[in-house]
């Protein structure tokens, strides 16, 4: 007996194409391992082909993926034994994480209209999530000591 192969919709297959490197960039800013951003892009891509199909008819499907892979990663930063600290958790720690996402993604000189796309944002909300991680980054730099 032959295992059934499983063929995914060409539609999903293009867009872990277009998002696999990105998102594996972004999960390893935050968490620091290879391993672990791996098993964080695998998991959320994995959990987008369950429900495939729902998520393609949302109102912005990307947006709901990149919940999911903030989710993902999210649970692999909780499993990792050592958090040594990083930049991008610094920057987590300090910002809210749409405004930290914006920032992280403006830190890997990701143009604006892409870190939109691939976020699930407009343009504009982007830009308002990057000028307030800013303002609040500029607020915190001029009151420490």
């Amino acid at each position: 007996m032959h295992p059934t192969p499983i063929r995914l919709p060409l539609a999903f297959t293009a867009f872990c194409q277009l998002r696999h490197a990105p998102y594996r960039r972004h999960a390893l800013l935050r968490l620091g391992e290879s391993a672990a951003a791996d098993r964080a892009v695998e998991d959320a891509l994995g959990t987008l082909a369950t429900d495939w199909c729902r998520i393609l008819s949302s109102r912005r499907p990307a947006r709901r993926a990149w919940q999911i892979l903030t989710a993902s990663i999210e649970d692999q930063a909780l499993c990792q034994t050592s958090t040594l600290p990083t930049a991008a958790r610094t920057l987590y720690t300090l910002l809210p994480a749409r405004q930290a996402d914006a920032m992280l993604l403006h830190l890997q000189h990701v143009p604006p209209h892409h870190a939109a796309d691939l976020t699930g944002l407009d343009t504009a909300m982007h830009a308002y999530y990057l000028r307030t991680a800013q303002h609040t980054l500029d607020a915190r730099l001029a009151s420490s000591p």
